[in-house]
């Protein structure tokens, strides 16, 4: 999105425990999976969205690229949390050459930073839902800034592994291509909701059309932190708790999951807020289903619990549904076991250079 053939890229997802790496090919309307590669980063290497042990993630980087023997070296990357502010905001209509020489000065109104230390970028929305009186004299844009900082550090890293950072993307727009290839966007008012370790995103769309976007400052780490302030454990300890291991008769199953659930539902009552703050302002009726995607959606019973508490079907996302792939070389369990963390990976990959 903010660097300048539409030639195809591998998608390189850093995240907070892992990097995750996909390369797909387009064959007519279909994809088929190339690639799909894993590899943990070492404890504290990314810390709250930022790259604190630089080495670390270089070298995992690198380690990747050997396993999957890769030759394209143009990537496709994101970043999220605070470093990025979407926005949706309604201009007078114009052509895109007159809103490109506009959008600085209205940026300015929107942006809580100096502009002089963000890429900016906007893309014209098509209209969603009914159209109202005066409608047409003006036009919905999407607009994106991101720190110059945060772009910097995640091309650098990627840089010194022997990439080329073609594209920087947003995570909530690659996972909506992701969505939006497997599910397609005829579907309604429809939350995509990514939680991870530090930061959850949520992404509304009405028909494909995002309409709401925030991130909050929750996610797995929280589960981790409740147990260790519980049982006075490490972290060690209770990451391996979260994930069902490790019990013993202070520390029960029923126990670990009543600690859970205490902030499973604090994250429902977050969402909760969001989707009433969406309805309210946007004279929407409301989101009508929820895509959890993320490591947290690995948790079990998590899909479950939210529908419970939030009164809407939820599914577990599964980026690989619509992509075609050779059973010899992908495990088909495997792969529905990676699904949740797979979504940022799979809709960079769909991204072209040069493309919007």
């Amino acid at each position: 999105m903010f660097f300048a053939s539409k030639k195809p890229v591998v998608g390189i997802d850093i995240g907070t425990y892992a990097i995750k790496l996909v390369q797909l090919k387009r064959s007519g309307k279909q994809y088929h999976l190339l690639h799909f590669g894993y590899m943990p980063l070492p404890p504290e290497a990314i810390v709250d969205g930022a790259i604190a042990d630089r080495g670390a993630v270089v070298e995992a980087l690198r380690h990747l690229l050997q396993m999957e023997r890769l030759k394209v070296k143009e990537v496709a990357t994101a970043i999220a949390g605070q470093a990025v502010i979407v926005k949706r905001i309604q201009m007078p209509r114009m052509t895109e050459k007159e809103l490109a020489e506009a959008i600085q000065w209205e940026a300015e109104q929107h942006i809580p930073f100096s502009l002089a230390d963000v890429h900016l970028d906007f893309q014209i929305l098509p209209a969603a839902g009914k159209a109202e009186e005066g409608a047409a004299d003006t036009m919905d844009v999407l607009l994106v800034a991101a720190k110059k900082t945060k772009v910097h550090e995640v091309a650098s890293v990627l840089s010194e592994a022997g990439l080329t950072p073609a594209i920087v993307d947003v995570e909530v727009f690659a996972i909506e291509n992701s969505f939006a290839l497997n599910y397609g966007t005829s579907s309604g008012v429809v939350a995509l909701v990514d939680i991870g370790a530090a930061t959850m995103n949520i992404n509304i769309l009405k028909d494909g059309v995002t309409l709401f976007q925030r991130d909050i400052a929750m996610g797995g780490n929280h589960y981790t932190t409740a147990l260790q302030k519980e049982f006075g454990i490490s972290f060690e300890q209770a990451e391996q708790l979260k994930r069902g291991v490790g019990f013993t008769p202070e520390r029960s199953p029923a126990r670990v999951l009543e600690v859970m659930a205490a902030v499973s539902e604090d994250i429902c009552e977050e969402l909760q807020r969001s989707f009433e703050f969406f309805r309210t302002t946007t004279a929407e009726e409301g989101v009508e289903k929820v895509i959890l995607s993320g490591g947290c959606a690995h948790l079990k019973g998590l899909d479950r619990f939210c529908s419970e508490r939030l009164g809407l079907p939820v599914d577990i996302a599964n980026p690989f549904l619509n992509l075609q792939y050779n059973e010899k070389t992908f495990d088909p369990e495997y792969l529905q076991e990676m699904a949740p963390v797979a979504a940022v990976g799979v809709g960079l990959a769909l991204r072209r250079i040069h493309d919007r």
